[in-house]
């Protein structure tokens, strides 16, 4: 972000000094901004709200409720109407969000603005039939207490109780929400988790609303003769889902660092970190084209010097089925699925660690090797292409895997092309429920 860009956010933010982050949100004239020390602060219609420890426990009854959400769900208005003012919630969800307490009669005005700025309706307690809300609250600093409607069943601090119907559980959800109130406790986060049980309610469509955005069908594919066509095609399958729909997810190698600000913000919200972090990565695919391969050249060594990485970053919330982990093991880094490069990992540091030299044969070229979601080549095993078998890799392991017969081995390409195909395939189904 530019210096002129710190300076307008901290003339929004009434003068008082700024944390140095990207804001959560930047559309029209709302921003959602951090003041030093974190807090979240919401600069709406030309008005800021900040912290106000009285708001927060305003504890009238609750009357109604509302809940939009947007970016993948990871951005959400929720708003309590208590007698004749409302509760207005502005966050990310498990994260920093911002209360301010307005008349009763502003609310319809409000959740209209916020479907004009791309937010979408969700049902007080779940978003829709796949998703249940959380509401996390806490009394004194040290005691918690949770409640969540799942189907016909509600889920206090982890104890499930059965009902006759989502009904009846979301008016026993607000009866104990209110008691706990009147105890003293008060909400403090919110989170979305995947539904365990059936009929949970989809969201009716709200008159006035704006439509749901769709998009273009998908090309169709041919089957790839070669494991260097299977590249091509598997990188052009990359690209036709980041050109499609193009919130919620994107091919960090397709983006400009400049220009698509937003568009990475809507996936990754540490957005100068990212591109920090990322530099040599980002709009390498731009100019990228198909090309005919060289002579004895492997169909990994095709895709190093015709397209260099592969880095695909989602909404978290858009990876529902998807093996998720952060790119480079960081924060910032971007929640991907898919993260190919020859950089992604120096060998060197484990096999000094374990003192075991034949780890050396290992070339880890996939993210993910934190959590076991890493891919290597195994040098000890190749074909006369050239292509090289293909292990999983975790950084935990000490001694290396059983050599793969050459008769077993797989080309990269043909193995990026199945995994492509099958992810993609997930992908647009979750981004579809997040358009």
């Amino acid at each position: 972000m530019a210096d002129s860009d710190w300076k307008r956010l901290q003339k929004l933010n009434g003068g008082d000094a700024i944390w140095y982050s990207d804001p959560q949100l930047d559309v029209k004239d709302e921003i959602w901004l951090y003041s030093e020390g974190g807090e979240l602060r919401v600069s709406s219609a030309g008005k800021l709200y900040k912290r106000d420890p009285k708001v927060e426990k305003f504890s009238v009854p609750v009357t109604a409720r509302h809940v939009l959400y947007r970016g993948g769900w990871r951005l959400y208005v929720d708003i309590s109407v208590r007698g004749d003012k409302a509760m207005v919630r502005r966050g990310t969800l498990n994260g920093h969000h911002n209360v301010a307490l307005v008349d009763a009669s502003e609310v319809e005005e409000l959740l209209a603005r916020y479907r004009k700025l791309g937010f979408r309706d969700g049902n007080a307690w779940n978003p829709n039939s796949k998703k249940v809300l959380e509401r996390q609250y806490i009394k004194a600093g040290k005691k918690y207490w949770s409640m969540h409607v799942d189907g016909n069943h509600t889920i206090e601090d982890r104890k499930e109780k059965a009902h006759e119907s989502w009904e009846a559980a979301v008016a026993y959800a607000e009866k104990r929400v209110r008691a706990k109130e009147k105890d003293g406790f008060v909400q403090y986060n919110q989170e979305l988790w995947n539904a365990k049980h059936p009929n949970n309610p989809e969201p009716k469509p709200v008159k006035g609303a704006p439509k749901k955005p769709s998009h273009p069908k998908g090309t169709k594919f041919p089957k790839p003769q070669d494991a260097f066509e299977a590249v091509d095609i598997a990188v052009a399958m990359l690209k036709d889902l980041h050109e499609r729909i193009p919130t919620g997810h994107f091919i960090a190698e397709l983006v400009d660092a400049k220009k698509d600000k937003k568009r990475i913000a809507s996936a990754e919200e540490h957005v100068s970190f990212f591109v920090r972090f990322h530099k040599q990565r980002l709009g390498q695919w731009l100019k990228a084209r198909p090309l005919k391969p060289k002579k004895k050249e492997s169909s990994w060594d095709y895709f190093l010097r015709v397209y260099g990485s592969a880095t695909w970053i989602l909404a978290s919330n858009a990876t529902e089925d998807l093996p998720g982990f952060y790119c480079g093991n960081v924060t910032g880094g971007g929640w991907s699925c898919l993260e190919i490069g020859s950089d992604v990992y120096d060998i060197s540091g484990l096999v000094d660690a374990t003192g075991n030299d034949e780890l050396e044969d290992l070339e880890p070229f996939h993210g993910g090797w934190d959590i076991n979601r890493s891919f290597a080549f195994d040098n000890r095993s190749s074909n006369a292409a050239g292509e090289r078998a293909i292990v999983p890799f975790d950084e935990s392991i000490t001694d290396i895997p059983k050599k793969t017969p050459v008769s077993r081995i797989q080309p990269f390409g043909l193995w990026l092309h199945k995994r492509v195909s099958q992810m993609t395939s997930i992908a647009e189904s979750n981004l579809n429920e997040l358009l």
